[in-house]
């Protein structure tokens, strides 16, 4: 198609009750969307989970995720984390708006997958040597958050399983956030900077198995090669008034598959909006976004797509 269509519905419920222990929270968010050639729509439970205290447990923002953009539309995912997941976590926090969090999180059932390709690389064969997951990833953070903006330093580990020979070996991530306010402009006005480096756990810094990332590459016997990725991204949302607003977000992606060159690449994103807010509730919104992907032995391609979107809360 050299266009397409989409009419969503979203339902959010957020009940919080005042406890002798804490606030106990439930939050549920799902979503009923209908795209171009769908006869029916089809159904998104994009949050459901239980706080309790320092406690979350269920589907949710992944604990490593700090900056996912100010795209209005997102019809490309830039280079950086933005995944629900399946978790169970626990938040301590020390005051002054510093906290700490450890999550267990499913590789598996993200909106963007943890669980990446793999490959046997054989003298003659190249098969496949996805081995499911037999431990879940583990993943921790350190935030600040006060009026001058926020923070976050956060790493994960996860598990690279053959299914060739069972092998296992652990891979892991490591980035820093930082979300600076800039009242002094405009009220509402921000600049953002991230940068996440990967190794045998690609997804973390932004890599898309369709792309044909993977986590790792068995080279025979009991060997595991993980593959690296590394990305920066970055945005700035600015207020022309209190109802017109534009944000800019760029990423920079450098994926490294080991011993097979031929699937390295590298990825650059570029998206601008602009919303309006007609009347409070009512936004419309228009966003075009680039993307341009270098294969080191494959020649490179690019694409840009604009959105229009009209959204209404309430």
């Amino acid at each position: 198609h050299d266009f397409t269509t989409r009419v969503r519905a979203q339902v959010t419920l957020d009940a919080r009750t005042n406890t002798e222990f804490g606030l106990l929270r439930s939050f549920t968010e799902a979503w009923w969307t209908v795209d171009s050639g769908s006869s029916s729509p089809s159904v998104t439970l994009w949050n459901a989970y239980i706080q309790f205290g320092g406690l979350t447990a269920g589907r949710a923002q992944s604990f490593f995720d700090f900056y996912t953009g100010t795209t209005y539309g997102s019809f490309f995912e830039a280079a950086h984390s933005d995944t629900k997941v399946n978790l169970l976590a626990y938040t301590f926090s020390f005051g002054n708006g510093v906290s700490a969090s450890l999550s267990l999180e499913d590789p598996t059932v993200g909106s963007n997958s943890r669980r990446l390709g793999s490959m046997f690389a054989a003298p003659f064969t190249v098969t496949s040597a996805y081995g499911g997951v037999k431990m879940l990833d583990v993943v921790g953070n350190v935030r600040i958050a006060q009026a001058w903006g926020s923070a976050q330093l956060m790493a994960a580990a996860h598990e690279d399983v053959s299914s060739v020979t069972n092998t296992t070996k652990w891979g892991y991530a490591v980035g820093g956030g930082v979300t600076v306010n800039l009242p002094m402009i405009a009220a509402g006005d921000t600049i953002n900077l991230q940068a996440v480096y990967s190794k045998g756990a690609v997804a973390y810094a932004g890599a898309d198995l369709s792309m044909g990332a993977l986590d790792f590459v068995q080279t025979g016997g009991n060997k595991l090669a993980q593959s690296t990725a590394w990305s920066v991204a970055g945005g700035v949302v600015h207020y022309w008034t209190p109802k017109l607003s534009t944000a800019v977000n760029g990423s920079y992606l450098k994926v490294d598959t080991a011993t097979t060159s031929f699937l390295d690449y590298k990825q650059i994103d570029a998206q601008i909006n602009t919303v309006y807010t007609i009347v409070p509730g009512m936004t419309i919104g228009g966003e075009l976004e680039y993307r341009k992907i270098d294969f080191t032995k494959g020649g490179d391609t690019d694409a840009l797509v604009g959105l229009l979107r009209f959204q209404r809360n309430f």
